[in-house]
């Protein structure tokens, strides 16, 4: 029975980032040599295959928290984030994809240097 009251955007994002919490962690192995597999054949023509973003609109996500970036692409995937290229990209993605890639990038270790 429904109430006939409109889910809220704020209810929508956190029944997401539950989801995404629960899949993240009921997930017995994250691959990141799948996940590199997947950058090369989607993500590395915008993002790279190192992280470093090749395209100025694009975010480096080398070293980036995995599951930030997990909840990102289910967002993508799911309809809640919108991008002309993003949202294609991330539709075709099973769970186990985007856990792996978020695998692959986030595995990256980056170097910071502050300016002096």
């Amino acid at each position: 029975m429904t109430t006939g009251k409109p889910v809220s955007a704020a209810f929508l994002a956190m029944a997401l980032g539950a989801l995404a919490a629960q899949a993240l962690s009921s997930q017995a192995h994250a691959d990141p040599a799948a996940g590199r597999k997947l950058v090369e054949e989607v993500c590395q023509q915008c993002h790279g295959l190192d992280g470093l973003a090749l395209e100025a609109d694009a975010p480096n996500l080398a070293g980036q928290n995995r599951s930030y970036l997990a909840r990102q692409l289910w967002a993508f995937r799911a309809g809640e984030r919108q991008d002309p290229k993003m949202s294609p990209s991330a539709v075709g993605l099973s769970d186990q994809d985007i856990i792996d890639v978020a695998e692959w990038y986030s595995s990256i270790d980056i170097a910071v240097k502050s300016p002096q």
